[in-house]
């Protein structure tokens, strides 16, 4: 796989937009990432637990690749990675990469769950994103970079809007960063609109649990989540 190619999952995966089918869209990539060509998703956050398969769906028969759904104290499931005939199992890279890719689900998972308890009047409207960016202190290219990572863009299709190179975008990136003192993509879009992801702020106090709290503070990226993607995606190049 070409760091680019992993890239582009990785930011699906941190992509819950729209919540309602990230379960399907995250577990496909994790499946990609693997090189598997079905897979199987256990749920356990629901009182009722909750199977998604893939398309096609995984074979009667044979021996899955099991990795578990857990982020901070949850376990919130199971994905069954079914692989190519002959391979039983992943080994090096491969196993790294499944694994890593495992987390990043239940990451989302994790936060779509979160996003959906969160009455409609509670999240930041988009259409005040203007207003928010003129409060802060990032420059005109800056604010045009943060809106269209809120509008969804990738960093590849932000370099094509704008005209700079993808490495350009990225110094832009962790300039916007550090001003607004956020410490990844995910956290900066939810600080800005509350619809991709939620972090620590966007989320009311008094729905949080104890639990709740710890596994926000750590999908900022200070968990050294962020800093185990660089290392995956040189291991995968």
């Amino acid at each position: 796989m070409v760091p680019s190619e992993f890239l582009q999952i990785a930011e699906g995966l941190n992509h819950l937009d729209p919540i309602r089918t990230y379960p399907v869209r995250a577990a496909k990539l994790v499946a990609d990432l693997a090189n598997a060509t079905a897979y199987r998703v256990e749920l356990e956050t629901s009182q009722q637990p909750r199977k998604v398969d893939s398309t096609p769906p995984p074979p009667s028969e044979g021996r899955p690749v099991s990795l578990p759904l857990r982020h901070g104290r949850q376990v919130l499931g199971t994905i069954h990675l079914y692989l190519p005939e002959g391979s039983d199992k992943l080994e090096n890279v491969d196993l790294r990469l499944a694994r890593w890719g495992a987390r990043a689900l239940a990451r989302g998972l994790s936060y779509s769950h979160r996003m959906n308890r969160i009455p409609p009047d509670q999240r930041k409207r988009a259409s005040d994103l203007q207003a928010r960016l003129d409060r802060t202190a990032l420059t005109k290219r800056e604010k045009e970079v943060v809106a269209l990572l809120v509008s969804g863009a990738s960093t590849r299709a932000i370099a094509e809007h704008t005209k700079l190179t993808v490495a350009t975008v990225h110094t832009y990136l962790k300039r916007i960063y550090s001003k607004l003192g956020v410490h990844s993509r995910v956290e900066l879009v939810a600080r800005m609109v509350g619809t991709v992801g939620a972090v620590a702020g966007s989320i009311p106090p008094d729905m949080l649990d104890d639990q709740d709290e710890d596994e926000l503070e750590s999908f900022d990226g200070s968990n050294g989540f962020d800093d185990e993607l660089a290392h995956v995606a040189h291991a995968a190049s």
